[in-house]
């Protein structure tokens, strides 16, 4: 088991750099309006890895809110919830 870890975080050290960060982040949001508030509940999000080294995530929320009822912080740690696909 110790050497799969050991590969598997070889492979992820390939993936990304040493800070464990992305290079770049591209991050879309796409609000579809339906007739109730806006919230995470009924949100999806998407992340993956590109080859080049930037995360992608595509954010769907659905609502009527033109202001999003949530700070970017609760966004951020939301999003960051989900786990990374590599492309």
């Amino acid at each position: 088991m110790k050497g799969i870890a050991r590969r598997l975080h070889r492979l992820e050290d390939q993936l990304t750099p040493a800070d464990r960060k992305p290079l770049k982040c591209s991050r879309t949001i796409i609000q579809k309006w339906k007739r109730c508030p806006t919230s995470l509940e009924n949100a999806r999000c998407k992340r993956a890895l590109c080859p080049d080294g930037t995360l992608s995530e595509l954010v769907e929320l659905e609502g009527s809110d033109e202001d999003l009822p949530f700070t970017d912080q609760a966004l951020d740690n939301w999003v960051a919830s989900f786990p990374v696909e590599t492309i």
